[in-house]
């Protein structure tokens, strides 16, 4: 399977990161002697079920070390959907037979290839269009106490949403209108309820919502069956995108917890 990889993301001067990153990008970030990109490359690259590596927002290897060449850089497209969709029609031109494609994000320093392999079995057969990933409050700070994600509260569990998804290329042919308006109206409760509908919104706000009603409401939404995966594994879920998550990481590999 192969795989998009986004590496784009400067913080700014107004942003808790910026002090880390000093105006480059978030995957630049040392942790512990390699960077945040360099152990994620190191996990994708010994996946057994991981081919072809695209990676969005670096314009070359920027003096990196991986175990093999990466396939392809993109520049940074803008936004998240248009590198998603970018590194897909890379893909799809130099092989138009892909059919599914991980995407995974430069900053879960802590996966290892068993993890992205287990994963991917994990969704197997591979008859859903969607296949995306939710950790548990209870399995994050169980593996990472004090962990500071944030959690959406779901009717009887809390999650947090992980950072490697698969997709069926043909999402991107008949969705990328309605990725666009999704990723505009995140932040606003009345565009996301003409999308989502008004009685799921409600149902979410009266912590109703289940996973059940997630993946029902996203078939609906895509017209092409969805599925939520709960994973056991938090390191896909355990990102940097706060100060103190950048040291707990630190922390953990340097006690070798990789």
């Amino acid at each position: 399977m192969d795989c998009i990889v986004a590496a784009g993301g400067l913080p700014k001067p107004e942003e808790p990161l910026y002090a880390f990153t000093q105006g480059k990008s978030k995957a630049l970030l040392d942790m512990n002697g390699r960077t945040m990109l360099e152990r994620v490359m190191d996990a994708l690259q010994t996946a057994h079920h991981v081919d072809r590596i695209v990676v969005i927002g670096l314009e070359n290897d920027m003096g990196m070390t991986f175990q093999r060449p990466i396939d392809q850089y993109l520049p940074d497209h803008g936004s998240m959907v248009g590198n998603i969709l970018a590194g897909i029609t890379w893909l799809r031109e130099t092989d138009p037979t892909i059919e599914t494609v991980l995407f995974c994000s430069a900053d879960v320093p802590m996966i290892t290839g068993s993890i992205v392999d287990a994963h991917i079995e994990s969704c197997q057969p591979m008859d859903k269009a969607v296949y995306y990933t939710f950790v548990t409050r209870e399995t994050m700070e169980r593996r990472f106490p004090g962990s500071n994600r944030t959690y959406v509260k779901l009717k009887g569990v809390e999650i947090a949403g992980g950072d490697l998804a698969i997709a069926q290329v043909v999402v991107a042919d008949h969705n990328e209108e309605l990725f666009h308006t999704l990723t505009n109206a995140r932040k606003h409760a009345w565009k996301l309820a003409r999308i989502v509908g008004f009685k799921f919104l409600i149902k979410f706000l009266f912590r109703q919502v289940s996973v059940s009603d997630i993946e029902q409401t996203a078939e609906r939404i895509l017209g092409m069956p969805a599925q939520i995966v709960l994973t056991p594994f938090a390191e896909i879920a355990m990102d940097a995108d706060k100060p103190e998550q950048v040291d707990l990481l630190r922390g953990e590999l340097r006690k070798g917890n990789a």
